[in-house]
């Protein structure tokens, strides 16, 4: 287990992100870009708990590595960009619902 403050957040890691990752329902969303992982979202807004996952997953990449989320969730662009700002990885790109992450 590891406890990560940032900025005006606290995420704690206990394992059970990559385990919800594991049972989220996906869309069939086709990657768009050659990211290393790929996380789909389907209409998961944030307070859904995507971000838990997502943040889970960035934890277990190595600096430079990327990951690819699709959510059509209007609120996600947003969130993304913020949370991006808060941990210090970046959002690469964004095509229509597809987003790249790079790990810091």
């Amino acid at each position: 287990m590891g406890v990560r403050h940032i900025e005006t957040s606290l995420i704690v890691w206990t394992g059970e992100q990559e385990k919800k990752a594991a049972e989220v329902k996906t869309t069939n969303a086709v990657p768009m870009f050659s990211a290393d992982q790929f996380y789909d979202a389907g209409d998961k807004g944030c307070g859904d708990g995507p971000m838990d996952d997502i943040a889970g997953m960035m934890h277990k990449m190595s600096a430079g590595q990327t990951l690819e989320i699709f959510a059509t969730d209007s609120a996600v662009s947003a969130d993304l960009s913020a949370w991006c700002r808060m941990t210090g990885h970046q959002l690469v790109e964004q095509q229509d619902n597809h987003y790249l992450l790079q790990h810091k």
